[in-house]
């Protein structure tokens, strides 16, 4: 289901998905079956399906196997997707889904996927330096916010960080909350990865270099190498 593509400048399998039209017969644990059925808003259950499809369909192709309910996808410690002791990432955006797997596992994984559009003038300022980005340009924006996304889900906080903190010039540059936890996961040596995809997305990948785990995980068109940088 839904095209699976290798990206080379970070080793990890991206599945995207589009959110209409799916169903989730046996692909959900009873767990799961349970979240998805929570949910008040369809928009929101659809996009939700659509991620843990995604996900799970790659694990089952990353095994061979055609049984994607047989996995179960939780959080670790970090509160990031994770099956397995392998840690997994996933976004959605305007009819889209998008997951991510790192074979032979990762402890640093990020993914984003965002439409390219207009945004008002105050969330350039709020979400980027002028170093990044000298004027509004909706896809030079919607790349980096990407990228920010990517690292911020590698990292466990979601927007529970000034994306500020996060700066992305020549090499990536931490501080504040995002840098102390790039510290607690061992400092890893990562890269990240961006797509003009689907048209008129940008999608983004971050993961670490090596396939060691990080601490926290659970037992159940471009690319650019950085090193964290204060």
């Amino acid at each position: 289901m839904g095209e699976t593509t290798i990206w080379p400048g970070t080793g990890v399998r991206v599945k995207f998905l589009e959110v209409e039209g799916l169903a989730a017969g046996n692909s959900l644990c009873p767990a799961e079956a349970a979240v998805y059925a929570a949910f008040r808003m369809e928009k929101r259950r659809k996009e939700w399906l659509a991620g843990r499809l995604a996900a799970k369909f790659l694990l089952a192709e990353t095994d061979g196997t055609t049984e994607p309910g047989a996995y179960e996808i939780v959080q670790d410690l970090f509160g990031r997707p994770s099956c397995g002791g392998r840690l997994l990432t996933i976004s959605h955006s305007n009819g889209w889904a998008m997951a991510a797997l790192k074979p032979g596992g990762s402890g640093f994984l990020g993914a984003d996927l965002e439409k390219i559009e207009p945004r008002h003038p105050a969330w350039y300022k709020d979400y980027f330096h002028i170093s990044e980005l000298p004027g509004p340009d909706p896809s030079a924006a919607t790349r980096l916010w990407t990228i920010k996304e990517a690292l911020m889900k590698a990292l466990g906080l979601g927007l529970m960080a000034d994306p500020l903190d996060i700066r992305v010039t020549g090499k990536i540059k931490l501080s504040g909350r995002p840098l102390a936890r790039y510290k607690e996961l061992g400092s890893p040596e990562f890269a990240f990865e961006t797509r003009a995809t689907p048209e008129g997305f940008w999608a983004a990948v971050a993961a670490d270099k090596t396939a060691v785990p990080a601490p926290g995980q659970d037992k159940s068109r471009g690319n650019t190498a950085q090193k964290n940088l204060k």
